[in-house]
């Protein structure tokens, strides 16, 4: 992944990083409220040794009672001393929690020792501080006079006695607080990143140039407003989806300049990725700027053209091929003439075969003196061989890939079983792109719409007639339908 591809990972989950940091700061702020404040009290210890008049004895005892510091800061915090405290104050405590409590700190290249007292209470923690430097001056008092001597080597006094807090140590909110936003930051960042590097879906032209090998002829934007607008007319006409499929239109001349592509198989990967959507607004787009177009139903496996374009469903393609009616007999106009259909017809045992038959061949070739543009709404590449059979027969196939639902494995593989057969991937179009991740690695100037719904113009007397009514006035499949028959 490139740079670009983080930054729209987490543009696109902008909203997921705005929650990460308020959680991670909310927490933090809990976190704080619920801990037990505890306060710390410090007493200073200074350790000297008796007075000398003698220089040289003084440095000696100086370099000695450095020597001691070390050693009395583990006598401070020991069991020894805390019982001392224990004893003096009538304490209800162990030894041990109460020698957990004392911490000590030498200051670097001095005799100075500071012995702290951590407690839940303020008041505490000063008594406590002080009661264990007391006693720690007893014992040291006691450890460093010799037997028969009179006074102690080492001298240790209080130098700062324990004050009462204000303040409590523990919680910390500014640190809290600022830990709390600084993990909301690498949660919101980390995991739209973390995430976009473990999705292995096609989601930028870069991917799907990477994955085929081909290029990028267009990319359709997912909008279910446009479902709802109820104009059908309106929307093929005017509506950014209409401008899509002419920009794909247009991208489609420029695959081969001295010979563009005039029999076209649209296909995918697998199923539901859009190719049945996709082949009808492309043959729709083709058919509004003057061209003669036909729709040819070739996924004899699940058709679906004649039942989104509610036209008759009776013999088809299936009966041309195996001589049981003619060409005339099946093709079916819609809308103003220039676009006609023909159905898949009755559901044969031998897809493959039919669609790889010499019949086919020369049906295409027909089709192609009597039509500018040929569209062949083919099976997925995957699961059957259908549509690279037919790609073989036609100018070449368009693969249809789904954002964030084709993965780059499926999509390589089923560049993969064209060029196997030596079929022409004329190219790849991105459908079904979010509205959020427009403007990131598409490559074109203007916003995209994907229309789920079929975008199929008004509906003229002459379509009702040759569909026998069962057309609807405003030409649309019923809402239920749509949903239930959406590629």
């Amino acid at each position: 992944m490139e740079l670009r591809d983080y930054v729209r990972a987490v543009r696109a989950h902008w909203v997921l990083a705005v929650v990460m940091l308020l959680l991670s700061v909310s927490a933090a702020g809990a976190v704080t409220v619920l801990m037990t404040p505890e306060y710390t009290a410090t007493t200073r210890l200074f350790v000297s040794t008796p007075e000398t008049e003698s220089t040289t004895t003084a440095y000696q005892g100086s370099q000695f009672s450095q020597q001691r510091v070390l050693s009395y800061a583990e006598i401070i915090r020991g069991k020894n001393v805390a019982q001392l405290v224990i004893d003096e104050l009538g304490l209800d405590i162990s030894a041990g929690a109460l020698a957990g409590q004392v911490t000590t700190a030498v200051v670097p290249d001095t005799v100075l020792l500071d012995a702290t007292v951590t407690d839940t209470s303020p008041l505490r923690a000063q008594t406590l501080a002080n009661a264990v430097a007391t006693k720690f001056i007893e014992l040291v008092s006691q450890l460093e006079t010799p037997v028969g001597a009179e006074a102690p080597l080492v001298v240790v006094t209080v130098v700062e006695a324990a004050s009462l807090p204000g303040e409590p140590l523990i919680p910390d909110v500014p640190l809290n607080l600022s830990i709390g936003v600084m993990v909301g930051i690498l949660l919101g960042l980390g995991l739209p990143v973390a995430r976009a590097a473990l999705d292995n879906t096609v989601k930028s032209k870069s991917d799907i140039v990477d994955a085929t090998g081909a290029p990028t002829i267009g990319a359709v934007m997912f909008d279910s407003g446009i479902s709802k607008s109820g104009s059908p007319a309106e929307a093929i006409g005017h509506s950014k989806t209409a401008e899509t499929y002419r920009q794909i239109r247009t991208n489609l001349q420029f695959v081969n300049v001295d010979d563009p592509p005039r029999a076209l198989v649209v296909t995918s990967a697998l199923a539901g990725e859009g190719k049945t959507t996709t082949a009808i607004n492309l043959a729709l787009v083709l058919a509004q700027s003057g061209q003669r177009v036909v729709l040819l139903e070739a996924d004899l496996r699940r058709p679906r053209v004649i039942r989104y374009l509610r036209l008759v469903s009776g013999p088809g393609l299936t009966n041309v091929l195996a001589g049981t009616a003619d060409l005339a007999d099946v093709i079916q106009p819609f809308g103003d003439g220039k676009l006609s259909v023909i159905g898949s017809g009755p559901n044969p045992p031998n897809p493959s075969e039919l669609l790889g038959s010499v019949h086919m061949k020369s049906l295409l070739r027909e089709l192609r003196e009597s039509h500018d543009y040929v569209i062949i709404d083919a099976p997925p590449l995957l699961p059957v061989t259908d549509a690279a059979v037919l790609a073989v027969h036609a100018d070449g196939a368009v693969i249809i890939a789904r954002h964030g639902g084709t993965k780059r494995e499926q999509l390589r593989m089923a560049a993969e079983s064209l060029r196997t057969i030596e079929a022409r991937l004329l190219g790849t179009i991105l459908n079904m792109v979010p509205q959020k991740s427009y403007g990131y690695g598409y490559g074109y100037g203007y916003g995209y719409e994907y229309e789920a719904d079929i975008r199929i113009p008004a509906v003229t007397t002459a379509d009702r007639a040759v569909a026998n009514n069962s057309i609807p006035a405003n030409g649309v499949p019923a809402r239920g339908e749509r949903r239930k028959t959406r590629r």
